[in-house]
Order: C-alpha cells, then sequence, then structure tokens
C-alpha cells in the first residue's frame, strides 16, 4: 500500500496530500476511489483474517483483531526465525537461557553470557570473572556453574564493581564442585539471588566454621560444638557460639586425655545460650586443667 503517486490528478505534493489552500490559490488533493478502496480493504483484509465480520458502524475491530487469537500464527517449536512469538510458542517451549557457553579454565566472561549460563570444568582452582556492569541493562542475569573438581571462584570485573551475597556480605564467591550460582545486575554490583551456592548464606543454613562452630538447617535444627577446660571443681561452663531460638535438647562430651573420665551434664544448668559440665576421672576425682569437647543440638 502506498499513496497514490500514479494518478497525477491526485495532486499530492512531494509524495503526500495537502488541503486546498483558498489564499494561495493552491486546490488540495483528490482521493481517487482506487485509493480508498485499497486503503480499507487493507485493513479489512486484517479485520477478516482475524474472523470477524466488518461492520460500518463499529470503529474499533481493527484494534480487536490485532488483540485477538484468530489473526496470528504458532510458530513451530523452537523456531528461531524472526516472526512475532505468540504466548502460545512462548508457552511451549518453557524458559531457556540464551546460551551454553563451557570453559575449561580461567575466563573472564562478557555481554555475550548474559542471559545463559556459564560452565567451568577444571581439575584445579579456576576463576570466573563476572563483566562490568557498565552499560548493561538493570536486572540482567547471569548463572554460572562449577562443573570440576577444583574450586571456581567468581569475583567482579576490576574497578567499582563488587560481587555481594544475598546476605550483604561483599566479596567474592567460591563454588565448590558441582555447585551453582546465579547473579542478578544492579548498580556496580553482581547480586548473588540463586544457586545452590547461596544457601550458605541463607539464614536456614548459616553456619561457623572451626572450633567452636555451628551449623543450621532447613528444618530448624541447629548443631554447635566447642572446647572447654574443667576448672579446680571438674567443671567445665560452656557458652555456646549462638543461642538456640527455641530450644536446647541435648549435648555429647568426652573428655581429651590419655585415661578413661566420665563427663555429665550438670541437673538444671542447661539454657538456650550455656550449660555446665562436670568431668570425674575413674576414681571419681576431679581436677582443673582436664580438655573437653562438646556437641550440643536444639532448635
Amino acid at each position: 500500500m502506498d499513496y497514490p503517486k500514479s494518478i497525477p490528478s491526485a495532486g499530492l505534493v512531494d509524495g503526500k496530500f495537502v488541503d486546498e489552500d483558498p489564499v494561495m490559490g493552491t486546490p488540495g488533493s483528490l482521493i481517487p476511489a482506487s485509493w480508498g478502496n485499497g486503503i480499507t480493504q487493507e485493513l479489512l483484509s486484517v479485520i477478516q483474517a482475524a474472523g470477524i465480520t466488518p461492520a460500518e458502524g463499529l470503529h474499533n475491530q481493527l484494534l480487536a483483531a490485532l488483540r485477538g487469537s484468530g489473526l496470528f500464527v504458532t510458530a513451530p517449536q523452537f523456531d528461531n526465525d524472526n516472526s512475532v512469538a505468540t504466548t502460545a510458542f512462548v508457552n511451549r517451549s518453557g524458559l531457556q537461557f540464551s546460551g551454553f557457553a563451557s570453559y575449561a579454565d580461567s575466563a573472564v566472561l562478557t555481554v555475550s553470557n548474559i542471559g545463559g549460563v556459564s560452565s567451568f570444568s577444571s581439575n584445579t582452582p579456576i576463576t570466573a570473572t563476572l563483566p562490568a556492569t557498565a552499560g548493561i541493562a538493570h536486572a540482567s542475569t547471569m548463572n554460572v556453574v562449577n562443573a570440576g573438581s577444583g574450586a571456581l571462584t567468581v569475583s567482579a570485573a576490576p574497578g567499582s564493581d563488587t560481587v555481594k551475597a544475598s546476605n550483604g556480605v561483599v566479596g567474592s564467591i567460591v563454588l565448590g564442585v558441582g555447585e551453582t550460582a546465579e547473579f542478578l545486575k544492579l548498580e556496580n554490583q553482581w547480586r548473588l539471588v540463586g544457586g545452590t551456592v547461596s544457601l550458605k548464606y541463607a539464614s536456614l543454613f548459616s553456619g561457623m566454621t572451626g572450633n567452636p562452630g555451628y551449623q543450621k538447617y532447613s528444618s530448624g535444627n541447629i548443631d554447635q560444638w566447642g572446647y572447654g577446660t574443667t576448672d579446680a571443681n571438674g567443671e567445665v561452663f560452656i557458652t555456646f557460639p549462638i543461642s538456640f531460638p527455641t530450644a536446647f535438647v541435648s549435648v555429647v562430651a568426652t573428655h581429651v586425655g590419655g585415661d578413661g573420665a566420665m563427663v555429665i551434664m550438670l541437673a538444671g544448668t542447661a539454657t538456650k545460650q550455656s550449660c555446665r559440665l562436670k568431668v570425674r576421672d575413674m576414681g571419681g576425682s576431679v581436677r582443673a586443667g582436664w580438655g573437653v569437647t562438646y556437641f550440643a543440638k536444639g532448635y
């Protein structure tokens, strides 16, 4: 469809219609019947293709056709041409990443990795450097997988960018064997928002390594452990690394020494924050300086 340029009597100016100008004495353009019919038929063809019967008194039929379900054709599954995707096509295709890239060594990722999966496979520790956030659309995502047996450290690009865990900790993220990470682009920041490695930073799974230490579980159960030394009465006052939110349940303790000894928890001393242990040797004697390790459970 085009302007009626082939009809001289239409009176187009620069290829377009103009109004009559009585002051200048110039006539206005004429609309040839063929052009008016052609324009009308163009619109009617769209309306009819959508399964709608044209009605002279209605003025929203073209909009209804464009918004309806009968006009557009759903392409075959996984079709990747430039045709418009219907909602049926999108729903049938399911969620798809933009691509999959595999690396055997340290690599600096680029904008081509945005929206896709970057898989690293190495037997030694390597590093994945995320692309600089400048110029990348807000809330873009990246997925990183450690498919190797060596640790994978994910870091920000040199400059002002940072990597931030979901609990607010800033710094590189280390992925162990088989771990995954999903990052969300924010202002000068890649935020860890998903993947198995994010569980380390969630309150349900938080913990502290070392001695003393603790580990939380999604069920609400908490394990805590540590070390203490007896006083002159053979007693050890244990303060747990963190307070049990609801209740202390039990404690198992072991004497550290060269001979047998019995370790008990003194009745009435257990709280959500602490307990008191007592150690006696095989002869029933007590002594200062005996080491005791403990393992406590609660929720």
